[in-house]
């Protein structure tokens, strides 16, 4: 038995029920990642009121979903990066710059691009952006305030992607059809 049960809402503990049983109610399933989750009350809760707060982020669900998937992919997260496929699809994303993102590269429109660009040196500097990267990513039509909401999805996916890359849940049917394996050379050594 995995150290990391994928609850129900009949066994997550009973602090975490309402939050699975909201989050549940809102996409239609219960994900085995928040399942997972739900093992630490505090963990699920701060995730879904991240989530929540997103909703009302100056980005469009198209450049959330975009963000997501550029940390996922800087991170190894086969999970989310099936799920956030998945949401970018129900969100408009088209395929050209889906297969861009999930390979590494940059979608062909200019925005997400950008987006791309700038959440990708964020994880890789650890936050420590260049005053060149924020330039950029203001000169293609950001404000400063586009800049510091990068910081909300981003750790918003990292709790995500660490708790998956911790755990191993099993991936859902739901995002089975967006499954993603890392291309070998972004295999990152422990």
């Amino acid at each position: 038995m995995s150290r990391f049960p994928i609850h129900t809402l009949d066994t997550a503990p009973a602090e975490s029920r309402a939050v699975l049983d909201a989050l549940h109610q809102e996409i239609g399933f219960l994900p085995n990642l928040a399942a997972t989750m739900a093992e630490s009350p505090s963990l699920i809760e701060g995730f879904t009121t991240l989530r929540r707060i997103l909703g009302r982020s100056s980005f469009s669900p198209l450049e959330r979903e975009t963000i997501s998937l550029a940390v996922s992919f800087e991170n190894d997260c086969t999970y989310c990066m099936a799920a956030h496929s998945t949401f970018a699809k129900m969100s408009g994303i088209s395929e050209p710059a889906l297969e861009a993102v999930r390979a590494g590269g940059h979608p062909p429109d200019k925005r997400l691009s950008a987006l791309t660009t700038f959440t990708r040196h964020m994880v890789k500097t650890r936050g420590h952006a260049t005053a060149e990267a924020t330039q950029d990513f203001l000169d293609a039509g950001f404000t400063p305030a586009h800049v510091l909401g990068v910081l909300v999805v981003f750790a918003f996916t990292t709790i995500a992607n660490y708790a998956h890359n911790l755990t191993g849940c099993a991936l859902d049917p739901q995002f089975q059809p967006q499954a993603w394996t890392p291309p070998a050379s972004s295999r990152k050594s422990a």
